[in-house]
Protein backbone atom coordinates (compact mmCIF):
# COMPACT_ATOMS: atom_id res chain seq x y z
CA UNK A 1 0.00 0.00 0.00
CA UNK A 2 1.34 3.43 -0.95
CA UNK A 3 0.74 4.86 2.54
CA UNK A 4 3.06 2.30 4.16
CA UNK A 5 5.74 3.05 1.55
CA UNK A 6 5.40 6.78 2.15
CA UNK A 7 5.72 6.38 5.93
CA UNK A 8 9.19 4.90 5.37
CA UNK A 9 10.30 7.34 2.66
CA UNK A 10 13.13 9.78 3.29
CA UNK A 11 12.33 11.65 0.08
CA UNK A 12 9.08 12.41 -1.67
CA UNK A 13 8.84 9.79 -4.43
CA UNK A 14 9.57 11.19 -7.91
CA UNK A 15 6.27 9.83 -9.22
CA UNK A 16 4.38 12.01 -6.72
CA UNK A 17 6.59 15.02 -7.49
CA UNK A 18 5.77 14.63 -11.20
CA UNK A 19 2.03 14.37 -10.47
CA UNK A 20 2.14 17.56 -8.39
CA UNK A 21 4.21 19.35 -11.05
CA UNK A 22 1.62 18.40 -13.70
CA UNK A 23 -1.20 19.55 -11.40
CA UNK A 24 0.48 22.95 -11.02
CA UNK A 25 0.88 23.26 -14.78
CA UNK A 26 -2.74 22.18 -15.43
CA UNK A 27 -4.16 24.48 -12.74
CA UNK A 28 -2.35 27.59 -13.92
CA UNK A 29 -3.02 26.80 -17.57
CA UNK A 30 -6.74 26.56 -16.80
CA UNK A 31 -6.57 29.96 -15.10
CA UNK A 32 -4.53 31.89 -17.66
CA UNK A 33 -4.84 29.89 -20.87
CA UNK A 34 -1.07 29.38 -21.02
CA UNK A 35 0.89 26.59 -19.35
CA UNK A 36 3.62 27.74 -16.99
CA UNK A 37 7.07 26.30 -17.55
CA UNK A 38 8.83 24.36 -14.83
CA UNK A 39 12.38 25.61 -14.32
CA UNK A 40 15.21 24.50 -12.10
CA UNK A 41 14.74 25.78 -8.58
CA UNK A 42 17.19 28.31 -7.26
CA UNK A 43 16.90 29.93 -3.86
CA UNK A 44 15.39 33.42 -4.22
CA UNK A 45 17.78 36.33 -3.83
CA UNK A 46 15.88 37.49 -0.77
CA UNK A 47 12.61 37.13 1.08
CA UNK A 48 9.36 37.06 -0.85
CA UNK A 49 7.29 40.20 -1.26
CA UNK A 50 3.93 38.67 -2.05
CA UNK A 51 1.40 36.05 -1.02
CA UNK A 52 1.63 32.48 0.18
CA UNK A 53 -1.31 30.14 -0.30
CA UNK A 54 -1.14 27.20 2.11
CA UNK A 55 -3.16 24.03 1.77
CA UNK A 56 -2.72 20.32 2.46
CA UNK A 57 -3.74 17.08 0.79
CA UNK A 58 -3.98 14.44 3.47
CA UNK A 59 -5.34 11.14 4.67
CA UNK A 60 -5.22 9.72 8.22
CA UNK A 61 -1.57 8.68 7.75
CA UNK A 62 0.24 11.11 5.42
CA UNK A 63 -0.03 14.85 4.75
CA UNK A 64 1.34 16.69 1.74
CA UNK A 65 1.61 20.38 2.60
CA UNK A 66 1.57 22.71 -0.41
CA UNK A 67 2.88 26.24 -0.02
CA UNK A 68 2.32 28.33 -3.13
CA UNK A 69 4.54 31.44 -3.04
CA UNK A 70 3.40 34.15 -5.45
CA UNK A 71 5.30 37.45 -5.76
CA UNK A 72 3.23 40.64 -5.67
CA UNK A 73 3.48 41.35 -9.42
CA UNK A 74 2.45 37.79 -10.29
CA UNK A 75 -0.50 37.91 -7.88
CA UNK A 76 -1.81 41.15 -9.39
CA UNK A 77 -1.41 39.75 -12.92
CA UNK A 78 -3.20 36.53 -11.93
CA UNK A 79 -6.12 38.55 -10.56
CA UNK A 80 -6.60 40.11 -13.99
CA UNK A 81 -6.75 36.78 -15.81
CA UNK A 82 -8.70 34.94 -13.08
CA UNK A 83 -11.48 37.45 -12.46
CA UNK A 84 -11.05 39.91 -15.33
CA UNK A 85 -9.91 42.87 -13.26
CA UNK A 86 -6.84 43.90 -11.30
CA UNK A 87 -7.28 43.48 -7.55
CA UNK A 88 -5.39 45.76 -5.19
CA UNK A 89 -2.60 43.68 -3.69
CA UNK A 90 -3.44 44.87 -0.17
CA UNK A 91 -7.13 43.88 -0.41
CA UNK A 92 -8.83 41.00 1.37
CA UNK A 93 -10.03 39.91 -2.05
CA UNK A 94 -6.42 39.22 -3.07
CA UNK A 95 -6.08 36.88 -0.09
CA UNK A 96 -9.29 35.15 -1.15
CA UNK A 97 -7.98 34.82 -4.71
CA UNK A 98 -4.69 33.21 -3.66
CA UNK A 99 -6.55 30.92 -1.26
CA UNK A 100 -8.89 29.89 -4.07
CA UNK A 101 -5.98 29.19 -6.43
CA UNK A 102 -4.37 27.03 -3.72
CA UNK A 103 -7.72 25.26 -3.26
CA UNK A 104 -8.05 24.54 -7.00
CA UNK A 105 -4.49 23.23 -7.06
CA UNK A 106 -5.07 20.95 -4.08
CA UNK A 107 -8.23 19.56 -5.68
CA UNK A 108 -6.26 18.69 -8.81
CA UNK A 109 -3.46 17.15 -6.74
CA UNK A 110 -5.93 15.09 -4.66
CA UNK A 111 -7.60 13.77 -7.82
CA UNK A 112 -4.38 13.00 -9.66
CA UNK A 113 -2.44 11.49 -6.78
CA UNK A 114 -5.01 8.71 -6.67
CA UNK A 115 -3.13 7.32 -9.71
CA UNK A 116 -0.52 5.98 -7.27
CA UNK A 117 -3.04 4.76 -4.72
CA UNK A 118 -3.01 7.74 -2.35
CA UNK A 119 -6.56 8.65 -1.42
CA UNK A 120 -6.87 11.93 0.39
CA UNK A 121 -8.76 15.13 0.73
CA UNK A 122 -7.72 18.75 0.87
CA UNK A 123 -7.75 21.04 3.86
CA UNK A 124 -9.12 24.56 3.91
CA UNK A 125 -6.71 27.04 2.32
CA UNK A 126 -5.08 29.95 4.07
CA UNK A 127 -3.27 32.91 2.54
CA UNK A 128 -0.52 35.06 3.99
CA UNK A 129 0.58 38.43 2.63
CA UNK A 130 3.84 40.08 3.51
CA UNK A 131 7.02 41.77 2.39
CA UNK A 132 9.62 39.73 4.23
CA UNK A 133 8.33 36.16 3.87
CA UNK A 134 10.62 33.16 3.99
CA UNK A 135 9.31 29.62 3.51
CA UNK A 136 10.72 27.00 5.84
CA UNK A 137 9.52 23.81 7.44
CA UNK A 138 10.26 22.94 11.06
CA UNK A 139 11.50 19.40 11.78
CA UNK A 140 12.92 19.12 8.24
CA UNK A 141 10.37 16.77 6.61
CA UNK A 142 11.00 15.47 3.08
CA UNK A 143 10.55 18.58 0.92
CA UNK A 144 10.62 19.48 -2.76
CA UNK A 145 10.85 23.03 -4.05
CA UNK A 146 9.66 23.92 -7.54
CA UNK A 147 9.83 27.09 -9.60
CA UNK A 148 7.55 27.99 -12.49
CA UNK A 149 7.66 30.80 -15.03
CA UNK A 150 4.41 31.92 -16.59
CA UNK A 151 3.07 34.69 -18.77
CA UNK A 152 1.83 36.23 -15.49
CA UNK A 153 5.21 36.02 -13.76
CA UNK A 154 7.14 33.51 -11.73
CA UNK A 155 5.91 31.59 -8.69
CA UNK A 156 7.18 28.87 -6.39
CA UNK A 157 5.71 25.76 -4.84
CA UNK A 158 7.15 24.05 -1.79
CA UNK A 159 5.75 20.60 -1.03
CA UNK A 160 6.47 18.79 2.22
CA UNK A 161 5.48 15.29 3.30
CA UNK A 162 4.81 14.39 6.90
CA UNK A 163 2.85 11.96 9.02
CA UNK A 164 -0.68 13.15 9.69
CA UNK A 165 -1.44 14.02 13.30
Amino acid sequence: MITEELKKAVHIPEQIVEIVKESVINTFESISGEAPVYSDYAEPDGPLNGMIGNIAVFNPDITFSLMLAIPKETAVSLSEVFIGMELPFESDDMGDLIGEIANILAGDVAANIEQVGFRGQSSLPTATRGSDLTLFMPNKPPTVKMKFDSANGEFLLTMAMSESR
